[in-house]
């Protein structure tokens, strides 16, 4: 259902995973070049992604648009469209500006898909 999707976004250099999950964390698909348990990364973008916008609607009554972590390796960008959360992680060295043109773009793509 969203082969494209996860195509185009691994086809950014750096990238290493995607995980598109149901809100409640369950795995719909994903696609990696690393080892990692693809449900348990699915469903702590689903967390991670439902925490932060618990978390900001208490302090401003906003809500989350995207959620980006960024580490000393890597960074994570999870956003939520219809009843999915996208999650994306890459390495650090990627290009910050590709990979959210890229991420964005697969977000509207998502939307006609669902």
């Amino acid at each position: 259902m969203f082969e494209t999707v996860m195509a185009d976004l691994l086809s950014v250099p750096g990238v290493t995973g995607v995980y598109i999950a149901n809100v409640d964390g369950t795995l719909v698909e994903s696609e990696s070049i690393t080892q990692s348990d693809d449900e348990m990364c699915a469903a702590l973008c689903s967390e991670m992604f439902n925490r932060a916008s618990e978390i900001l609607g208490k302090l401003s009554s906003d809500s989350v648009e995207m959620l980006i972590v960024e580490g000393k390796k890597g960074r994570i960008l999870i956003s939520k469209i219809g009843d999915f959360i996208l999650g994306v992680m890459a390495d650090i060295k990627a290009n910050y500006g590709l990979l959210r043109i890229e991420f964005k773009k697969a977000l509207e793509k998502m939307t006609t898909v669902i």
